[in-house]
């Protein structure tokens, strides 16, 4: 299996750069403490696992620490580039992809007409810094290479002296450089590639994604956000573009070289050109009569001149430009030269524009109540877009509306009761686009919960806008993990419930997930393309009248059981010390603070993204599974097996639950209890856990979890003894930090981004 070879070999590089930077001692201590975790891992006892890494010196911890993130680095590129391997051997076997356009207009009779706006918002889960991310690329690239072993060494050995920790907390400025490194580094020509191919399909056809961003724009809980850093991320955008349409052109000049004395031209271009000349006089005389006879290069420099002047008002004038060009081409045998680099470039502009991805600006209903000026200035300079998080009545919404020009003011519903009341508070406002926040319902009601009053309300909010006549855009605010509604996106989409017309939606791409998906130029082609392959497939298709049975009264079971847990006395305590929620806040992977407003109850000011990745460090991750095992033993065993044969719903929600389970560990998480004073809560929480996977197992029909999926069951079982030291070396670093040894503080941080790294995850 090449994934297996890849890892190896690079398993065995990261060995001989460990040697060459420290000494055969470290990677004999590495070896040591993997073999002690294979042997607990197989049975053996843990004490031996324990006692090695707390006789380690603090410094040789940290090596050990850094050795095993960093392996997990390059297993995860090896299988990010596994992934694009195998969709090249199916183009090449002519066999269809499930996730692709292929696939999907295989199924299609009609193509229907969707919109999918793809999102990326600010939220701080992306542990690797961007210097990380750009050498992943690079080894990505080294893999498909021969002889590039000299090459890889090169780049583990910079990313081993690299510090893979930031030093300070980002500023807004750097999270909005970050975001647009993703769309220089792939999205703008994966899109452009991912629209060409739409349309060799459906020719003419209008561009049936967008992007947009919250970077920049987002001030819910951010006191950082404002007017000003709305417009640095627009400036920032436009000069991205500005210099990457400006080198294109200057290509695209240099590879036409039609000659006006050979093949006619259009007058419409001669015309162009003439208005350029008039237009521009002193560029005109400053370039004479060069190109008279090839006048699509002669166009294309005064093009070229007025995006290195930045003097285009809009995009609609460059494409204007473009087109004329495009004309002229296809009117006189040039198809060909049209459909080339031209196509490419026209398609770029289309669809990102001079905004690369307009941004959405974000407040909380609570910060308008009683504005301050920051506030009222952010509002003031918004776009199209404001979204209002914590909505909770129409008058949220009017009092946004009132103090900003967006056309587009949208309500975020994220608790249950406010999921409850999105239908009545969507008839009220008559709004054009509604969203719903996977995350924050979770953290109310527990997972099983949020998901069922998700799809309520969007039933609901569908036939609402069915009634009305109107067209409704759902908004999914989605994170990486399962317990804030993440998991594969292809099956998430065709599992929801659509907005009016069906294929109306758009989804957040959020923290590590935006580097899984699209750090990698290949590999943002084959998500992208499994979004839209999947919106397309939704909104032609009809979902099966499924009766929910037991599942409404499953959900509220769940709930309560959830909630019980959450409002047991002592609770807040026990989570505290029992996972590092309070470290995390020293891991500088984002600019705004951890809680909303410090000084409220701790649970309820706790933003769900710390919430997630404390329960996540320790590897118990409560918040995706806790109080569906309850439920789930209630319930009729037939039933919930019919129900996961026959409805994408529930298929998709246990499949999120059992890869949860999974990757979760109950015996490493037991180890963290040597932190906690009363450990009373543990042996709910290890029943409940020990409950819902058996209760998985027998929906699925299955002996151990993920049997049906054995590359994905291999991979969790091969990591987890290089996961488990990390957990080991940093129950040890947080007994003695909070014991008062603050120089402890950069291992503690590196303990964290090493385990987000071995388990693909963070919040």
């Amino acid at each position: 299996m090449a994934v297996r070879e890849d890892v190896r070999l690079l398993g065995d590089l990261l060995g001989r750069v460990l040697v060459e930077q420290e000494g055969e001692g470290l990677l004999e201590d590495v070896e040591r403490v993997r073999a002690l975790s294979r042997s607990a891992r197989a049975g053996g006892p843990r004490d031996e696992l324990r006692a090695a890494v707390a006789g380690l010196p603090l410094e040789r911890q940290t090596s050990v620490l850094r050795a095993f993130a960093l392996y997990f680095q390059l297993a995860n590129v090896a299988e990010q580039q596994h992934r694009i391997r195998r969709r090249r051997e199916y183009a090449s076997e002519d066999r269809v992809a499930r996730e692709s356009l292929a696939a999907a207009f295989e199924e299609l009779d009609d193509v229907p007409q969707v919109s999918l706006g793809l999102v990326l918002t600010a939220h701080p889960t992306e542990a690797a810094r961007r210097t990380v991310l750009a050498a992943h690329g690079r080894i990505a690239a080294l893999l498909e290479a021969d002889d590039a072993r000299d090459a890889l060494l090169a780049e583990i050995t910079t990313l081993w002296q690299a510090d893979e920790v930031r030093t300070r907390r980002p500023r807004v400025v750097d999270e909005i450089r970050n975001g647009h490194w993703f769309f220089e580094q792939s999205l703008i020509d994966a899109a452009e590639r991912l629209l060409a191919d739409f349309r060799r399909r459906v020719p003419g056809a209008p561009a049936p994604f967008r992007f947009g961003t919250w970077i920049g724009g987002d001030a819910d809980g951010n006191p950082l956000t404002s007017a000003d850093t709305l417009e640095e991320a627009r400036r920032r955008a436009r000069e991205l573009l500005r210099l990457r349409y400006r080198a294109e052109v200057r290509e695209l000049a240099a590879s036409l070289g039609v000659s006006s004395r050979l093949t006619a031209v259009s007058e419409e271009l001669l015309r162009s050109i003439a208005a350029d000349e008039a237009a521009l006089p002193d560029y005109a005389r400053a370039i004479g009569d060069q190109n008279a006879d090839e006048p699509y290069r002669r166009k294309l420099s005064f093009v070229w001149h007025r995006l290195d002047t930045d003097a285009y008002a809009g995009a609609n004038d460059l494409l204007a430009d473009l087109d004329v060009l495009d004309r002229s081409l296809r009117a006189n045998r040039g198809s060909r030269l049209a459909d080339a680099e031209l196509a490419a470039l026209r398609r770029r502009v289309e669809l990102f524009g001079f905004e690369l991805a307009p941004v959405e600006v974000r407040v909380h209903a609570r910060d308008v109540h009683d504005p301050d000026e920051r506030i009222r200035g952010l509002l003031a300079a918004a776009g199209e877009t404001v979204i209002v998080s914590g909505t909770t009545s129409a008058d949220d919404v009017r009092r946004v509306a009132a103090l900003t020009p967006a056309p587009n003011v949208v309500p975020l519903f994220e608790s249950v009761d406010t999921l409850r009341a999105a239908p009545r508070i969507y008839e009220e406002l008559g709004c054009a686009e509604v969203m719903v926040g996977y995350s924050d319902s979770a953290k109310d009601a527990g997972y099983l919960a949020a998901q069922w009053e998700i799809r309520e309300a969007l039933v609901a909010l569908g036939e609402a806008a069915h009634r009305r006549g109107a067209e409704l855009t759902i908004f999914h605010g989605r994170g990486g993990s399962a317990g804030r509604g993440g998991g594969p996106t292809f099956d998430a989409i065709l599992a929801t419930p659509q907005g009016e017309p069906p294929g109306r939606l758009k989804l957040t791409e959020q923290g590590e997930t935006i580097a899984f998906k699209y750090g990698l130029p290949q590999l943002a082609y084959h998500n992208l393309e499994a979004a839209l392959a999947a919106t397309l497939l939704a909104a032609a298709g009809v979902e099966p009248r499924i009766d929910a049975g037991p599942l409404p009264g499953l959900a509220e079971r769940s709930s309560a059981v959830y909630r019980d847990l959450v409002a047991a006395p002592g609770f807040v305590d026990f989570f505290r010390a029992f996972t590092p929620v309070d470290e995390l806040a020293l891991l500088n992977i984002g600019s705004r603070p951890a809680r909303r407003h410090e000084g409220s109850e701790y649970l309820a000011s706790l933003r769900a993204i710390p919430w997630v990745f404390a329960w996540t460090q320790n590897r118990c991750l409560l918040p995706s599974w806790y109080g569906c095992g309850t439920a789930f033993e209630t319930a009729d065993l037939d039933a919930l097996r019919e129900l996961y044969r026959q409805w994408p719903f529930f298929r998709t929600l246990v499949q999120n639950l059992e890869m949860t389970l999974a990757k979760s560990s109950m015996e490493i998480a037991a180890d963290y209890l040597a932190l906690v004073d009363d450990a009373s809560l543990w042996p709910r929480i290890a029943a409940e856990h020990e409950r819902t996977v058996a209760c998985v197992l027998e929906i699925v029909e299955a002996d151990e979890l993920l049997d049906r999926h054995p590359v994905v069951q291999r991979s969790i079982r091969v990591r987890n003894p290089y996961v488990d030291p990390m957990n080991a070396i940093q129950v040890e670093l947080l007994a003695r930090y909070r014991a008062g040894e603050e120089s402890l503080e950069p291992a503690l941080l590196r303990s964290i981004a090493g385990i987000a790294a071995g388990l693909r995850n963070t919040g």
